[in-house]
């Protein structure tokens, strides 16, 4: 098989806590060795797919992006070959990942159990990067891979090229599927062990089928991760009577899962801005769910304060780049009546979808919670 290049930037995330789990078609781990010799002049072929009661989440990774932004589909996988395979149908480390033979309980011949085989893929994955503290690799792969090459999933959910590896040697490989991001969920993936060949007497030692199968097949089994954007109000004050001091303006933040209107509201906030003279102020709310249709009301404007500009539109939060911005701006107003600003605070309540007022700044918490300074 010819390998391809491809840019390793991106790599799996949370390995010790398994956010995506590659399994194979026979789920149970090894128990003992196939009678049968291996045919050591055939080659291996692994074929990747993904679970077929996850097709929405499998179609929403026909939209993760590429480096130029544009949705692709795009999977890149690595494979490390960390044993060869003899034709007794035993394991002999490579050279490589011959530290293997030294971890305690993270190699064993075929006498593995679950746990051993999670350990002995940790293990290989702590030799081929560094691990940060919380046992996340990180950098450029001190190995190179074997074997890798990008798949691609299609607008149905479905792997465009299943037959994603071919022509493999023989042996015990180390598989990984990079951190993969749509618009608005992350996918991550956590490493395993694949044996090419394997035998079902491998799997269920009761069973009289000991031949070895040079084709293998894993399902990608895909665990979401939501991605958050952010926006910034900005609030201009173009003219000011000091003698009316301190003014408050108010805005309403609500942000939809999509345009329509009755779409389940994701976010909800109130926030406020106080001028004591002309110029401009602006506020970030962050943590909002990439994708979500956000839409700011300036719901106060002042007690003597016309509104001369008012972007009140709705916009679609995104992840990556600055933040989406809603401008406003007012003036003073000669004509207005006198008033005055009074802070209060607001919880929102979703069952009740509407604003609960409160004294207490810790129940604020979280998002949906937010800081109101309301005139009067």
């Amino acid at each position: 098989m010819r390998k391809k290049s491809i840019p390793m930037s991106k790599i799996p995330a949370a390995l010790g806590l398994v956010a995506l789990v590659l399994t194979v078609v026979l789920c149970n781990v090894p128990r003992v060795q196939a009678a049968l010799k291996v045919d050591m002049q055939e080659k291996g072929t692994l074929a990747l797919r993904l679970p077929e009661d996850e097709s929405s989440m499998a179609t929403d990774m026909a939209r993760i992006t590429g480096a130029d932004g544009t949705a692709n589909g795009e999977l890149n996988v690595h494979a490390w070959k960390v044993a060869d395979m003899q034709d007794t149908g035993k394991y002999e480390l490579s050279e490589a990942f011959g530290g293997l033979g030294a971890e305690s309980g993270a190699w064993r011949e075929m006498g593995l159990s679950e746990d051993g085989w999670k350990n002995l893929s940790e293990a290989a994955v702590a030799l081929v990067y560094e691990l940060d503290q919380e046992g996340n690799p990180v950098g450029e792969p001190r190995i190179p891979a074997t074997y890798e090459r990008a798949i691609h999933v299609g607008e149905d959910g479905k792997l465009a090229e299943p037959e994603t590896f071919t022509g493999m040697d023989l042996g015990l490989y180390l598989i990984m599927v990079d951190r993969a991001d749509s618009p608005k969920y992350t996918y991550t993936f956590s490493p395993v062990i694949v044996s090419l060949p394997w035998s079902v007497h491998q799997y269920d030692e009761t069973s009289q089928d000991d031949a070895w199968q040079y084709r293998r097949e894993a399902f990608l089994k895909p665990a979401q991760a939501p991605r958050y954007g952010s926006i910034r109000i900005v609030k201009t004050l173009t003219e000011h009577n000091v003698s009316q001091g301190d003014v408050t303006f108010v805005f309403d933040v609500v942000a939809r899962e999509s345009a329509e209107p009755d779409a389940k509201i994701v976010y909800s906030n109130v926030v406020s801005l106080t001028f004591s003279g002309t110029g401009t102020k602006e506020a970030v709310l962050e943590h909002i769910p990439a994708g979500a249709v956000v839409t700011v009301t300036e719901v106060y404007s002042g007690a003597n304060c016309e509104v001369t500009l008012s972007d009140d539109g709705s916009k679609t939060v995104t992840a990556e780049g600055d933040p989406i911005a809603f401008a406003f701006e007012n003036a003073y107003d000669e004509e207005a009546k006198n008033g005055y600003g009074v802070e209060n605070r607001f919880r929102y309540d979703t069952e009740r979808n509407t604003y609960q007022w409160t004294t207490d700044r810790q129940d604020m918490a979280g998002a949906g919670a937010g800081e109101a300074q309301a005139g009067e």
